[in-house]
């Protein structure tokens, strides 16, 4: 779950962040260019956000079963 939610917040922060920095963000001068690539690999390293998602559903045990008719 902190996985998750770790890759969401960096996200959420390098988009604010270069949403602030403008052009000037996506400059190799600008540190935030490498944050902001960094964090979309640690996302995608960890595992996509559906895949870690179906594991912390499958861990607390809400994923739907089979129906029974």
């Amino acid at each position: 779950m902190a996985k998750l939610k770790a890759g969401r917040l960096g996200r959420e922060v390098t988009d604010s962040c270069l949403q602030y920095w403008g052009g000037m963000g996506y400059m190799w001068d600008n540190p935030l260019s490498r944050a902001f690539r960094d964090v979309r690999l640690v996302s995608i390293g960890g595992g996509a956000d559906e895949i870690m998602l179906g594991i912390i559903c499958k861990m607390m045990g809400t994923l739907p079963g089979k129906q029974r008719d």
